[in-house]
């Protein structure tokens, strides 16, 4: 999981620097939205190899990587919107005027 929230991270995360203006003080949220990306694919990978319902001693019932994958794609969504990475949201974020002071440092 650790290497998909890294590669979710540096994919999106210089993008929202630039775009955004995300700051340091944005970090945990950032970090946050990586996590739950890579989790909520664990999920959806475990949904693919044991499908979506699975026999127990009780019979057949609804495997809980249903119930997880709903709660982090819930979660995902509040994430997305807080950090403008969906067209609606995109239109409420005012790209950041570094004035040419950015050294690239953001996260660093």
């Amino acid at each position: 999981m650790r290497g998909k929230a890294a590669d979710v991270w540096a994919r999106t995360i210089p993008a929202l620097v630039v775009a955004a203006g995300l700051t340091d003080s944005q970090r945990e949220t950032a970090i946050e939205y990586c996590v739950t990306v890579a989790r909520l694919w664990q999920a959806e990978r475990e949904l693919s190899r044991t499908g979506l319902v699975v026999e127990t001693e009780r019979g057949n019932v609804k495997s809980p990587w249903v119930t997880i994958a709903h709660q982090y794609r819930s979660h995902f969504r509040s994430l997305v919107g807080e950090l403008g990475l969906s067209p609606a949201s995109a239109t409420r974020i005012t790209p950041p005027d570094f004035g040419g002071d950015d050294d690239g440092d953001v996260f660093d």
